[in-house]
């Protein structure tokens, strides 16, 4: 989720090739709203900390009490200590500084999985 398009469209592109299956939503009201009708579908989110309307922040909250142990990768091109200390409460591990390589995207997501 991310409220950029190009970022999404990128990384929904870059994913895709590597074999993942990508549902994509421009802010944290639309992902949830995804989450929860592909729910035993998902198996990780990657989210912007800064959306419209829901941030990764509010979105992360929903998400916990949906389901605790779905990995979430945050992604951000600010240095917000304060979303992000949050977000780390949250159980969120891994944080994707913008802009970031397709190489870290797809190791971060792995490792996520692969703790999962």
């Amino acid at each position: 989720m991310d409220d950029e398009t190009p970022v999404r469209e990128t990384a929904e592109k870059l994913l895709t090739q590597n074999g993942y299956r990508v549902l994509i939503a421009p802010d944290g009201a639309e992902g949830l709203a995804l989450f929860s009708h592909h729910r035993r579908e998902i198996k990780a989110i990657v989210t912007d900390v800064m959306m419209p309307l829901m941030d990764g922040v509010a979105m992360t909250r929903v998400l916990r009490k949906m389901d605790a142990s779905v990995p979430i990768l945050a992604s951000t091109g600010l240095d917000d200590d304060e979303k992000i200390q949050e977000m780390k409460g949250l159980g969120v591990r891994t944080f994707l500084v913008k802009p970031y390589s397709v190489e870290k995207l797809l190791v971060s997501l792995r490792d996520e999985l692969k703790t999962k």
